[in-house]
């Protein structure tokens, strides 16, 4: 067997070997460290992330839930003033019927009969006077009617202007 001679080239390469898995350990090492240094940031970046969520969400669930809130107080004022409105109308109506009773009035126009005619509407009690009342309240162009159920040219409207 021939044996094998070395040059100059190869015996320096041989040679600078243990330095060079010297700088591969050192920049694997490398390598780990810059992985787990990412795995951290990953991990601190998502906590962030959840933490900016979840007060995002805990704050808009809380202006939803005033929004709601004020909304709604706004409706049952807004419902109570409607209401009040309404009971003021009929209210005004009664006062009116009343008046023309205890005047001396031609019970024969038109206007008058209608008033009778509603009154007994208002009086009955029932699905009739809701009826009556709300084309009161919102002064319905619809004729009205006398106490004999004859159609008169008189509106619930008319009402709102006197």
């Amino acid at each position: 067997m021939a044996s094998r001679k070395i040059n100059a080239d190869q015996k320096a390469q041989i040679l600078k070997k243990p330095s060079l898995q010297a700088s591969l350990a050192q920049l694997e090492e490398q390598i780990a460290q810059y992985k787990k240094f990412d795995q951290e940031y990953k991990a601190r970046a998502q906590a962030e992330k959840a933490a900016v969520e979840k007060e995002l969400t805990e704050k808009s669930t809380k202006e939803l839930e005033e929004t709601v809130a004020t909304v709604k107080a706004e409706a049952a004022a807004a419902a109570a003033k409607e209401q009040h409105e309404s009971l003021l109308v009929v209210s005004q109506f009664l006062r009116l019927a009343a008046a023309r009773r205890a005047e001396d009035v031609d019970q024969a126009l038109d206007e008058n009969q209608a008033l009778e005619g509603v009154l007994v509407e208002v009086y009955t009690g029932d699905e009739t006077a809701v009826t009556a009342m709300a084309k009161l309240i919102n002064g319905s162009d619809e004729q009205t009617t006398s106490i004999n159920g004859e159609k008169l040219s008189t509106t619930c409207k008319s009402y709102l202007n006197i």
